[in-house]
Formats: C-alpha cells, structure tokens, sequence
C-alpha cells in the first residue's frame, strides 16, 4: 500500500508537492491543537488520501466537525470512503476556504498544501483567507519541506517552527496564531 501511494504522490508532485504521505511523527505533530475534550470546528485543506484526516477524527471530539478541502478526483475517491458524520468533504479548491467557512468560526486549520508551489499573491491571499476563516483563539498548522518562517510572519503575529526529521523528505511544520499562543 505504501508503495502504490508513493507512486501516486509522486505522479501528482505538481499538486501535492509531496513525495510520499507524511509520516506518523509529523501527522501526530500537526495535529496537536485537535482537543479531544472540546467540540472544535476543523478544516483541513490538502486531505490527499485522507492519512492526516484520520489522525484528525480519531482525536477530535463526538461533536467536532471536520471539513475536508480536496480536488484531486483519485483522492476524492479514496476521502469519500470516510464514514464519519462529523467529515464533510468539500470538493474546491482551498481558494474557496472564504466562501465555504464562516468567518472566524473556525478552531483549527491544518494545511498540507505545497504553498512553495504558489505564487506570492496566492500564497498571500489563501493563508489571509485562513486567517479570516479562524476564531480569535484559532491555530493554523502547516508543513513543508523547507524553512519558510517568512510565508506565515507576514500574516500571523505569532509564528512557531519546529523540525520534523522523522519523515522523508524532513518537514518543518509551522504553528501560526494571532493570538500569541505558544504551539509546539
């Protein structure tokens, strides 16, 4: 299985900006802000094949919910396997975060979005359209294979980088919020 999904990942590079799916380290690590003990409202944007997404259920709250950006047809296939009442599969691109979230309704957003593959203006407009979409209190979440402190300290006040070399390629993964709430 590992297999056939690296070379799905692989075929994908110019989407997913991922060579394989993310190791447990790293989807453990992204997920640290998913409460067990609080209803949250979480969107995770990227799902692929749904491995960090069934991380997110398995830790979220009965009453959580969970919606799910994806617009790769072949990971669409595999997401709509979930059978979960609280996942709610949204079939747009992550661009469309604004017009499908409330604003500031949302607790937790986790992105495994290759946000290197974007331009400065859309990188810009989507992690600003997170931003809008997040709650006072709320946490942003993302990894990348490079250090990009720059991408996410030109939107949120308060940005945390921490170094994941238990994966392949290592990932930094970035904990962003506005409200001076440390993250690791």
């Amino acid at each position: 299985m590992i297999k056939v999904n690296a070379l799905r990942y692989i075929r994908k590079i110019k989407t997913t900006g991922a060579l394989s799916e993310s190791s447990i380290f790293v989807i453990r690590t992204i997920t640290n802000d998913i409460n067990p003990n609080v209803p949250q409202v979480i969107v995770e944007v990227g799902a692929g094949t749904g491995n960090v997404t069934s991380q997110i259920l398995k830790k979220m709250h009965p009453k959580s919910v969970l919606y799910c950006f994806e617009i790769d047809h072949d990971f669409i296939k595999d997401l709509q396997k979930i059978n979960d009442q609280r996942f709610h599969l949204i079939q747009k691109s992550a661009f469309d975060i604004s017009q499908c979230v409330s604003d500031q309704s949302v607790d937790v957003v986790i992105s495994t979005l290759p946000l290197t593959l974007f331009t400065a203006e859309q990188r810009c407009r989507f992690l600003r359209d997170c931003l809008a979409a997040l709650k006072p209190t709320g946490i942003y979440r993302q990894f990348l294979y490079s250090f990009k402190k720059r991408y996410f300290s030109n939107i949120f006040d308060q940005v945390n980088v921490r170094l994941a070399v238990i994966n392949f390629p290592p990932a930094v993964i970035y904990a962003c919020s506005q409200s001076g709430r440390h993250h690791n």
